[in-house]
């Protein structure tokens, strides 16, 4: 008999369907950068320096179950302190009221992660275009979407507004993390 239940106990754990593995951010090789045209003429660069990220990942089904991300919005750097500066100001991201800027994933489906993107009080639904790469216990996503800064309320009050900076701003995210 108990051989029976032991056997019963191990076909049903095997039965089970794979648990997401949860990964642990390797913020030291990953980025998240972006670019907007600067006078219709020229782009600008830019990446934050300081983000954290949940992340779980199914290597069974090859499926990302859970991409959470939060970002320092003091953190931007375009090469330029006056420019990161203004980026930080009332008028664009306004990081005083809103430090940071967050993304929650809805749902990951044939190579798109769907979610909900908040920056400044606004939040708006995304996608991006993805490639995931599990490698052991490495795990690579690599992602990118534009944007409108307008939607978010990311807009520089100025006269000149609509020909010095550009409304579409492409995001790409390289993203490196290791299985806990």
């Amino acid at each position: 008999m108990k051989k029976f239940l032991c056997s019963l106990s191990l076909a049903a754990a095997l039965s089970l369907p794979a648990l997401a593995v949860p990964y642990a951010l390797d913020s030291a090789n990953s980025k998240i950068d972006f670019q907007v045209s600067h006078l219709k003429l020229t782009q600008v660069d830019g990446k934050f320096n300081k983000f954290s990220a949940t992340i779980d990942y199914d290597q069974t089904s090859s499926t990302l179950k859970i991409l959470e991300g939060v970002v320092d919005i003091t953190s931007v750097d375009t090469a330029n302190p006056k420019r990161d500066a203004h980026l930080q100001a009332e008028d664009m991201f306004d990081a005083k009221k809103y430090p940071n800027m967050t993304f929650k994933m809805t749902k990951f489906e044939a190579g798109k992660i769907y979610g909900d993107l908040t920056i400044r009080s606004t939040t708006k639904p995304i996608v991006l275009d993805a490639t995931i790469q599990p490698n052991g216990k490495e795990l690579a996503i690599n992602a990118t979407t534009k944007i409108l800064r307008s939607d978010f309320d990311v807009s520089w009050h100025n006269i000149f507004k609509d020909n010095a900076v550009g409304d579409e701003v492409k995001i790409t995210l390289n993203l490196k993390a290791n299985a806990k």
